[in-house]
């Protein structure tokens, strides 16, 4: 991975992940509040983790619906 990063095009895709990837784990951390697992286990984590991304894209899909309607 490394040498991966060490190039000129793995550093731009990593660069790209603090806006697309970082911003994600922020949003659904701070707007939506999901700051800590309520489950135990790594199943009801991933069961968990799941609905909460599910909501956060439901919400991206009922807003951009909203603002083409416009």
């Amino acid at each position: 991975m490394r040498r991966v990063l060490e190039t000129g095009h793995g550093a731009a895709l990593y660069r790209q992940r603090q806006f697309l990837i970082e911003t994600l784990f922020g949003s659904i951390k701070h707007n939506r509040g999901c700051d800590r697992f309520h489950r135990r286990g790594r199943a009801a984590v991933r069961t968990e983790w799941r609905l909460i991304t599910a909501g956060h894209n439901l919400l991206k899909l009922h807003l951009h619906r909203l603002t083409a309607a416009a």
